[in-house]
């Protein structure tokens, strides 16, 4: 029987398939170092790539220009003072107009605030050759007059896929196995409908993104904005719904009880639930139930009191992935479960 191929970090940097499986899952960026992007333009320059990554502007430049066509389809555009102009019209940012883009400095003060969107910036400073762009206390853009390169966040997340010598790039790639891992775990057929719809959306941005057309990009983003705060406000309603108080689900009883209904939810033997369930509180919340003890006894029995709220924001997790209704899930567990 040939033996299997086994997924690496490292074999990530060479399986261009895989790279493109895996583009869409942009999330992970976060989850390893804050991402800082332009606001009201949800992008990156190529210099806050570089620091992102923690790697030289020489490293990340020579990066970029090997994997060029690769890395450009996903939202690689050139940007100018007067792009960055065009896209802060629409705040309460000072800039209206060539004469006041030419002034020396541009401050954002609070009488200039109209009933426009918030200035996302701080300041403009026009200098010969170049615009300086100061978003916050910690973060300065320069954008020459030729412009800059800027980057979407799958372009960033492809060159975290690509990028060798970074640890934080090494970090990202990881991420990424763990849903390789997870992924290859699961039935296909329990799979949801929003990683189709995320991905979609998230490719719309790109093509906006690459096109320059700044209508349709403001759409796209729009519409991706709405997408994420849909997905937010459900898990936050749900999570709302299980507390200790209203379940008591660190009651041994209810706990058997909820999950023998996940099992029969999810069309899943008992035993793949539980191991379901471990898994997900080690990858969240690095909970490894496996370590605390031996296989004579149930692993569920090493929960500390103050991690059972974890347990059970994994199983709304959960069930909120495969789109289960958890209000009624939990009321078919407990006929004494009230929404509060």
């Amino acid at each position: 029987m040939p033996e299997s191929k086994i997924i690496t970090s490292e074999s990530m940097v060479d399986n261009h398939d895989l790279r493109n499986e895996l583009i869409a899952r942009t999330e992970v960026l976060d989850k390893v170092k804050k991402l800082l992007l332009i606001p009201e333009m949800n992008c990156m320059t190529i210099r806050q790539v570089a620091d992102y990554y923690e790697v030289d502007f020489d490293t990340l430049r020579k990066c970029y220009m090997r994997n060029r066509l690769e890395i450009d389809t996903d939202g690689v555009v050139t940007k100018t003072p007067t792009i960055f102009k065009e896209i802060f019209k629409g705040t309460s940012c000072p800039i209206k107009d060539e004469k006041d883009f030419n002034r020396t400095t541009c401050s954002v003060k609070d009488e200039e605030i109209s009933n426009k969107t918030n200035c996302p910036i701080k300041n403009f400073e026009q200098q010969h050759g170049k615009l300086i762009v100061q978003i916050d206390d910690n973060t300065r853009l320069e954008i020459p007059n030729r412009g800059i390169k800027c980057f979407s966040k799958r372009a960033v997340l492809r060159i975290g896929m690509l990028l060798r010598d970074s640890k934080i790039a090494q970090e990202v790639r990881t991420q990424l196995l763990n849903i390789v891992e997870h992924t290859a775990e699961e039935k296909p057929e329990l799979l949801t409908q929003d990683i189709d719809d995320e991905e979609k959306l998230q490719a719309a941005i790109g093509k906006a993104f690459a096109t320059g057309d700044i209508m349709e990009f403001a759409t796209a983003a729009q519409a991706y904005t709405a997408f994420q705060r849909r997905h937010i406000d459900r898990i936050e309603t749900s999570n709302k719904l299980l507390t200790a108080e209203v379940l008591h689900i660190s009651d041994r009883k209810m706990f058997n009880r909820v999950m023998r209904k996940f099992a029969s939810t999810l069309h899943i033997s008992f035993g793949v639930a539980f191991s379901m369930l471990y898994k997900q509180l080690s990858y969240r919340y690095g909970i490894d139930l496996k370590k605390r003890g031996d296989r004579k006894t149930p692993y569920i029995q090493y929960i500390k009191d103050d991690e059972w709220d974890k347990v059970q924001k994994v199983i709304v997790a959960i069930l909120e992935k495969y789109n289960v209704n958890v209000k009624e899930f939990f009321e078919s567990c407990s006929p004494t479960f009230k929404e509060k």
